[in-house]
């Protein structure tokens, strides 16, 4: 039965309704009106939501071995190797056209806490909650809560990247994690350029008057390409046959704490975070590079500067089978009223593994194989909550997988395999 049918039946009932109850005729009509403005109401709010809603899940489950070394004291005893499986990520995200300008986009993690390694699995954490406004066709705002744009890595998603886990470097020092604000985006055919406020860097599902936030946030991002084909710098792959690219970019992130409440006078600093990267795409091969850094003054306490790189390449070996190095070097301020580091001030880590690839040139089914090696002892890390609120190296393996050693020794030696599938 279609709307007209329905509304004279409607109509038709009520006058019959009317009658035997000596209604007015003005009742009646007014009744179908109503019916009529109903139905009309209803037509129009379906075809102001576009309706195409999709879902999206994607896994990351895997097995880890990490050989801590044991020599020097007896902390760890016989228990000096950590193994098991665990879900690294569990990741839902819904999007679709709130308009024909306008796109969505909520995402659940399931996994544990990107940002917080004591978040236990399973239990559903807010990620990204936005919605991306087209303003023009060469200029966009994203508002709600989001990565800001800062460096290529924390903007590329774990499910695009080479290794199992991301560096101790970026982890400490290169990404900002979610937070809650707005931010401006303007491109060309070889360029983009993005400026935002917000509420400072792992500040994601916090309210306004949280001490947790910055008093303001403010970043800005740069990106200069070879070409128009800017799409295939969202993951760290070349498929085999691909042209030849490359992307060069800088960032900023300046962040002021402590000057409204309900924060602290004690917490009162100015923080700066910038970075520089860049990586080169061919027939079947890739490599990037990133250099970070960090000035924190505050007001009470001693100023001080921590550096970072790391560098990294991947090859196709055939179609499915993908080999990947990486080394990241971690540079901090040895400077005793820092509070973050004792003994060593600097940090090697180095990661070799292989990816099978099920279906060819997708990132929809894969495997991933991996060695991790941490040159240094990881116990004079003292604060291991990094520059940007992420806790790189924990003891329930924070968002790199790595442990802290026994004081005095170093050489920890890690193996992953990660099974990651999306659908």
């Amino acid at each position: 039965m279609n709307n007209s049918a329905q509304i004279t039946a409607a109509a038709l009932i009520a006058a019959a309704t009317s009658f035997a109850t000596a209604g007015s005729l003005d009742l009646d009509r007014a009744y179908a009106s109503e019916l009529k403005a109903d139905a009309g109401a209803r037509s129009v709010l379906n075809q102001g939501n576009f309706g195409n809603v999709e879902v999206s899940v994607g896994v990351q489950f895997g097995y880890s071995y990490n050989s801590r070394s044991d020599d020097a004291a007896s902390t760890l005893g016989d228990n000096d190797t950590t193994m098991g499986f665990g879900t690294q990520e569990a990741t839902v995200a819904i999007e679709g056209d709130v308009t024909d300008n306008m796109h969505a986009r909520v995402s659940f993690d399931f996994g544990p806490n990107d940002t917080d390694s004591t978040a236990g699995q399973g239990m559903a954490y807010l990620e990204d909650a936005f919605v991306d406004w087209a303003v023009n066709d060469s200029f966009d705002l994203r508002i709600g809560q989001f990565t800001p744009a800062y460096s290529a890595e924390a903007s590329t998603s774990t499910f695009h990247t080479v290794n199992a886990y991301r560096s101790v470097t970026h982890e400490f020092l290169g990404t900002p994690s979610w937070t809650q604000g707005i931010q401006a985006t303007w491109g060309g055919d070889t360029w983009d350029f993005s400026v935002g406020l917000s509420d400072g860097p792992a500040s994601s599902n916090t309210a306004f008057n949280s001490s947790s936030e910055a008093d303001f946030a403010l970043n800005a991002r740069f990106d200069m390409y070879s070409d128009s084909n800017k799409d295939r710098f969202a993951d760290q792959s070349s498929w085999r046959g691909s042209d030849t690219g490359w992307r060069f970019g800088a960032g900023l992130l300046y962040a002021s704490y402590g000057s409204t409440n309900p924060a602290s006078t004690a917490a009162e600093a100015d923080v700066l975070w910038y970075t520089i990267d860049g990586s080169y795409e061919a027939d079947g091969w890739s490599a990037w590079a990133a250099f970070y850094g960090t000035d924190v003054d505050p007001d009470v306490g001693t100023d001080h500067t921590n550096y970072g790189f790391e560098i990294g390449a991947a090859m196709f070996f055939n179609d499915q089978w993908e080999g990947f190095v990486r080394w990241d070097t971690l540079l901090l301020d040895d400077d005793a009223g820092a509070g973050q580091t004792s003994g060593e001030d600097s940090f090697n880590f180095l990661a070799v593994g292989a990816n099978y690839y099920f279906v060819p040139e997708s990132h929809a089914a894969k495997l991933t194989f991996e060695i991790g090696v941490s040159l240094d002892e990881t116990s004079d890390i003292t604060n291991t909550t990094g520059d940007t609120g992420t806790t790189p190296i924990g003891g329930n393996g924070g968002s790199t997988g790595f442990l802290p050693d026994v004081a005095g020794e170093d050489g920890q030696f890690m193996v992953s395999a990660l099974m990651q599938w999306m659908f």
